[in-house]
Parts: structure tokens; sequence; C-alpha cells
């Protein structure tokens, strides 16, 4: 399903498509009213007959939402496209995930190392502080994003429930 150009909901503007996932495709969009910058995760048709994979989609959309934690991606709106298909709306991150930064840099020095990992267990901890165990954490899943004046922030996605 080709989002590129459409408006859901009346509000979310689908620009193009980020990336494909095992669950669906991530894409840019902005706010009609607001111009602010998200990410629209929508769960692949395959997936729309499966009771299962459905709960759990909008389950991780209910249990990111609850954290409200700097290092958690914040989930804005769970709905679905007038098809009938689900999607998440999250916060838009500028960055990359700590895989791509991995591959790039080749290894990590050691402070980085400590002070990237510091902020994912502040994370996980809340996480786990709302009953939430992450079930799929891995550098895919984890973005670095610069933070102004402090520097850079991790935030933890794609819980995997």
């Amino acid at each position: 399903m080709d989002l590129t150009g459409q408006t859901l909901l009346g509000k979310y503007e689908v620009e193009s498509l980020l990336g494909v996932g095992g669950m669906g495709a991530v894409w840019r969009a902005r706010h009609a009213l607001t111009g602010r910058k998200l990410a629209i995760k929508v769960l692949d048709e395959a997936y729309l007959k499966n009771d299962q994979v459905t709960r759990r989609f909008g389950r991780e959309a209910r249990v990111a939402s609850s954290i409200q934690h700097p290092g958690i991606v914040e989930v804005l709106d769970l709905d679905q496209t007038a098809e009938g298909v689900p999607f998440l709306v999250m916060e838009f991150l500028e960055g990359e995930t700590l895989a791509s930064r991995i591959e790039r840099r080749g290894r990590l020095q050691q402070e980085e190392i400590v002070r990237l990992g510091r902020m994912l267990l502040d994370a996980l901890d809340a996480a786990h502080t709302h009953g939430v165990v992450h079930r799929d954490l891995k550098p895919e899943n984890i973005y670095v994003v610069p933070a102004g004046r402090r520097g850079e922030l991790v935030k933890i996605l794609d819980f995997g429930i």
C-alpha cells in the first residue's frame, strides 16, 4: 500500500516511505495543522486477518504511550486507514540507529558505550517500572538522536510485544 501523498484522518500528510520491517512499513509524515514531523507505522495488510498480530500492534502503541520517558519513542495516536489498516503515529526521530552508528564507525569508544548504555538502562528501567519488557531490544531498535546542549539522547522503539 503506497501512502505517499495521502492524508490520514484529515491531519497526517504522508510524505515518503522511511523503511519496511517485519510487521509493516514506516512512513515520514507531517501534521497538517502544526507542521510537526511524524513517523507513521502501518501494519502490513497481510496481517489484517490475524487477530493476534493486530492486537499486538495495538498493544505496542498503548504500552509505549503509557511509559512517557524521554528515552522511549513517543506514540501520539493509534487509528486505522479508511481501508481498515491499523497505524500508529510516533514522533519523528532525527539521527541514526545504534546499528547504523556501529556499522559506520566500526567500533565505539568505551566512553560512548558507557554514556549511551546509561541512557539505555534508564529508559529500560522506566519501561520495567511500568511492567513492560521490551522483548526485541537490539541495535536496530535503539535510536541515537541529537539533543541540543545535552549532546545526544537514546530512544528505544519497536517494543516487539
